[in-house]
């Protein structure tokens, strides 16, 4: 493992897997005064005027609310975080955004409503834009004048965005486009003003994208689609029917369109991390408050063993889940102060360092997701039969929580995308993956072959997490070479091995902000916070092993095989210590709380 330089301009996404990590005392500063009055402001909002109509905006039938919610955040300036004033905007770091984005959503009714707005709603427009489209439609959207969707999927084009039959037709001696298809799932449609569609020009390979105005005219929307959950959220098909779409309303250049979708999706993927975190948050306190008020055999249920170990299990992966989310929006603030110091706007900056840890935010879109899962899983058995009714507040939270794991890119997808764009940075290189995993490989093949004793985990948690590294390391370069191209045809694998960067990652996050102190610590004064990082590096551990088996198993044989179970062992020894009595203490420290702390 390289250790980590001083400057990290060069740094780059992915490279947390050959880069040894270390304590960052920047990532656990406290907020300035000025991100200080903007969450209050927005803990102000969400308290005062979306909480309260969290059942309205559930029934509501013409979206209403929501839209009256929009314009009231566009008025507080929560609609232009990031954005320059020029455009009626307000400058500021990443990471604030994204606490803006988590506090909103802990109403996850009225939340996908408010981050279509704020992320694959602008960011098109925002990072490339035309200096005169930047300044017709940005200060209407920041505002909550305007609103905004993005037009990607169709019926029969989804994960296979390009695969899209939408088509732009050249009319005018090209000065102007006839726009005809279909789009679905398309949220904010009900109520958009403005539609960022993605259509092939003529026989096109590759998309184009537009800016079109709903009086532009030829626009028709299909019925509110009948949703499992996000009721609260306009999601409509919308049909475009030789729409006349300005040639100057294109936006970038001519099939530039799906290199720009997958661009602002990298946003929308850490952006709806971020919004997983206040849910989960959500989801807890509900769930402490009812176990300290529920009794069952004389005691409230939160004095129970079985209801503590859920306890701890969900704020365990909530402080997983945010030490990921705030520990890639520092790196990417950090790549975004390079290069504005190299004469980049501010918008091509973020667009710039958001593209370079495009790995990290698919990374905590699937962790997010799945965590937030487990979290309203587990709040929902906490409440029992009451969380299975619509009368109590669990089972919206539920319903609500199933989606993340599909938008933004199926969580499927996102897996194969991971080790898709390491590999691809490997093949242009731009990270020396390849000879990192040599390197291991030689390591692996220099230990002895016969009876090896497996021996308690390393000393410190960053031996532990450098040893994680390594064997990810071990079997994606083993895949690779075996498979070649192969290897994107055998998904399983793909998925297994992306389960173990993964895990890596969001290991390395939680260290990064907790610090050095072995999986075996004894009492310290931070106690919950230092068992959450002793149990997850445990589940780390554990989870990478599984991981780890499964993909060997798919794709090694005969001695090739041996010898990466024999580095999986090495790498994956066992972390030994009192679990339960460290997950009781997490649980109990919150139950004292009432919250999540």
């Amino acid at each position: 493992m390289k250790t980590p330089q001083e400057t990290t301009d060069q740094r780059t996404g992915g490279d947390f897997l050959i880069y040894r990590a270390k304590v960052n005392p920047s990532y656990n500063e406290g907020l300035s005064e000025e991100e200080q009055m903007i969450l209050g402001s927005v803990k102000e909002f969400v308290q005062r005027d979306v909480q309260p109509l969290a059942e309205e905006i559930e029934h509501q039938k013409e979206h209403s609310r929501s839209v009256a919610l929009l314009e009231k955040a566009g008025g507080l300036g929560l609609l232009g975080l990031g954005i320059s004033e020029e455009y009626g905007g307000m400058p500021v770091s990443f990471t604030t955004s994204l606490r803006v984005v988590e506090e909103v959503g802990r109403v996850s009714g009225f939340s996908p409503t408010f981050g279509v707005q704020t992320s694959i709603g602008i960011s098109p427009i925002l990072f490339y834009g035309s200096p005169a489209q930047k300044q017709r439609y940005l200060p209407k959207l920041v505002s909550g004048e305007w609103k905004s969707c993005y037009c990607l999927t169709e019926p029969d084009s989804g994960s296979d965005a390009n695969s899209g039959k939408t088509r732009a037709t050249p009319v005018e001696d090209g000065a102007a486009y006839l726009l005809t298809g279909q789009k679905m799932w398309i949220t904010n449609s009900g109520f958009a003003n403005i539609f960022l569609v993605f259509a092939k020009v003529e026989d096109d390979k590759n998309l184009s994208a537009f800016i079109v105005e709903k009086d532009f005219g030829g626009i028709s929307l299909g019925e509110e689609e009948r949703k499992m959950g996000i009721k609260g959220s306009s999601t409509r098909q919308v049909f475009f029917n030789e729409v006349r779409v300005p040639a100057e309303n294109m936006l970038g250049k001519r099939e530039e369109g799906f290199k720009i979708a997958l661009s602002v999706l990298n946003s929308g993927r850490i952006k709806l991390g971020a919004a997983a975190i206040g849910t989960s948050k959500r989801a807890f306190d509900l769930a402490v408050e009812y176990a300290n008020n529920r009794k069952q055999f004389g005691s409230p249920i939160a004095h129970f063993g079985a209801i503590q170990h859920k306890l701890a299990q969900m704020a365990v992966r909530i402080f997983a889940l945010e030490a990921a989310t705030y520990h890639t929006g520092y790196l990417i603030d950090e790549k975004m102060g390079f290069l504005k110091a190299e004469g980049l706007s501010e918008e091509k900056a973020e667009n710039a360092a958001v593209l370079a840890y495009g790995i990290e935010c698919a990374i905590v879109k699937v962790f997010g997701s799945e965590c937030l899962g487990l979290v309203v899983d587990e709040g929902v058995q906490i409440f029992g039969g009451m969380g299975f009714s619509e009368d109590a507040p669990m089972a919206r939270l539920y319903r609500n929580a199933r989606i993340t794991r599909i938008y933004e890119g199926t969580n499927e997808i996102n897996r194969m995308l991971i080790v898709d764009m390491l590999l691809k940075k490997a093949m242009n290189g731009e990270l020396e993956l390849l000879q990192a995993a040599e390197n291991v490989r030689q390591e692996v093949s220099s230990l002895p072959k016969e009876n090896e004793k497996v021996e308690d985990a390393p000393e410190t948690a960053f031996e532990v997490l450098e040893n994680l590294k390594k064997v990810s390391l071990l079997i994606a370069g083993a895949a690779a070479k075996r498979l070649g191209k192969k290897l994107k045809e055998e998904q399983e694998v793909l998925m297994h091995i992306s389960d173990m960067i993964i895990q890596a990652y969001v290991l390395e996050s939680v260290l990064t902000k907790t610090g050095n102190h072995g999986p075996g610590a004894g009492e310290i004064d931070t106690v919950t916070f230092h068992d959450i990082s002793r149990v997850f590096v445990y589940e780390s551990v554990e989870n990478l092993r599984q991981a780890g088996q499964e993909a060997i198993l798919g794709f090694a044989e005969g001695e090739e095989r041996s010898l990466l179970l024999m580095g999986l062992k090495h790498f994956t020894k066992p972390v030994r210590f009192n679990l339960k009595e460290a997950r009781r203490r997490i649980a109990q420290s919150m139950i004292a709380e009432g919250r999540y702390v």
